[in-house]
């Protein structure tokens, strides 16, 4: 966003724990209704051998959520499937990550047909492509412009907020559960130039 979009000034920035307790919200931003917002959930690989196929967990309560988020606009809800297992190969392509970064686009994936009966399920990367059953396409992070990208519109982003902090959030004991949310980073950007309605 900051080199390709031309938007040196995006950043993200979490709350921490204490922030969370004493101002009682994960994410609060008053935004103009011409801003579109992405969200990104990132995942970790799993396994123990570098190479691909690269394969990462997806679990159905948490999918269910960003994928009705995803129908609010299309390329705009992405899983973030980085092909990095080992140390070595972070630090030899730091700081380019990006060129084995890959992403999934959510609104491809309903939710029936990805998990069926299961409530979690494993996708195998390789370069371009994810196999969940079907195949799907793998956007490469440094390939990813803003072409074809529309984001959601705050108002909607917000209501699908509300939904998720009070209905899809499982529960473990009396706290909610932390997965729905680990790893979910959402990105603001302000238009240079007015956006068209999706």
């Amino acid at each position: 966003m900051r080199n390709q979009w031309g938007k040196p000034k995006a950043y993200l920035r979490g709350l921490t724990q204490r922030e969370e307790r004493q101002e009682g919200v994960d994410f609060f931003a008053q935004l103009d209704p011409a801003v579109r917002i992405f969200a990104f959930q990132f995942k970790a690989p799993i396994g123990k051998a570098e190479g691909p196929p690269y394969r990462y967990t997806l679990k159905k309560y948490q999918h269910r959520a960003l994928f009705r988020l995803a129908r609010a606009a299309a390329n705009s809800v992405f899983y973030v499937l980085p092909f990095y297992l080992e140390i070595a190969k972070l630090q030899q392509d730091v700081p380019n990550l990006a060129t084995d970064t890959w992403l999934l686009s959510v609104d491809q994936l309903r939710t029936a047909d990805v998990f069926g009966a299961a409530a979690s399920k494993v996708v195998s990367c390789t370069p371009g492509q994810a196999a969940i059953n079907p195949e799907y396409r793998l956007l490469p992070l440094s390939d990813v412009t803003h072409t074809g990208l529309v984001g959601i519109r705050p108002a909607r982003f917000a209501s699908w907020y509300r939904r998720y902090r009070q209905l899809d959030i499982p529960r473990v004991a009396s706290r909610r559960n932390p997965w729905l949310a680990r790893g979910l980073r959402i990105a603001v950007v302000l238009p240079s130039q007015p956006i068209a309605s999706p």
